[in-house]
């Protein structure tokens, strides 16, 4: 025990359990922010999606066709993730997976439009061209979900 006014032992339990505390408690701060939690859920989804879309092009299936498998993947893990863990929705999910269609749809279009461009166009490999279409669409589709699949 350090005398009173010492500075306690840098290794001391009592040390480190406060440093955890510190830190638990900033990660319970940011992630009650829904934008963390979007980042964190949108951003390991949009990995899994790419590694998804690198092992089905390395198979020799042409991107678009590739797009659209990974996609329909990706959706159905999406959705609920996306509803429970980011926009926390505690309504009815039916309404919520409508709407929730319609944003990935348009974001879906974008990517369509855009991946063949920055492919035929600009010459650029089809998982490249899938990487700026995500992140691209990834602004866009928040600001859908938040104020159109999710809407409280």
């Amino acid at each position: 025990m350090p005398e009173s006014g010492a500075e306690p032992d840098a290794s001391s339990p009592d040390v480190a359990v406060s440093r955890y505390a510190r830190v638990s408690d900033l990660v319970r701060i940011a992630f009650a922010q829904e934008e963390v939690r979007y980042l964190f859920v949108a951003g390991t989804t949009a990995l899994c999606y790419l590694g998804i879309l690198a092992a089905i092009l390395a198979t020799g299936t042409p991107y678009m066709i590739a797009i659209v498998i990974d996609q329909v993947i990706i959706f159905s893990v999406a959705f609920p993730v996306y509803r429970r863990l980011i926009f926390r929705s505690t309504g009815p999910w039916k309404p919520d997976l409508a709407r929730f269609a319609g944003v990935w749809s348009a974001g879906l279009v974008a990517a369509f439009i855009g991946t063949p461009a920055l492919v035929e166009l600009g010459g650029l490999p089809p998982l490249l061209a899938q990487v700026i279409a995500v992140v691209v669409v990834a602004v866009m589709t928040f600001l859908g979900h938040k104020f159109v699949s999710f809407r409280r």
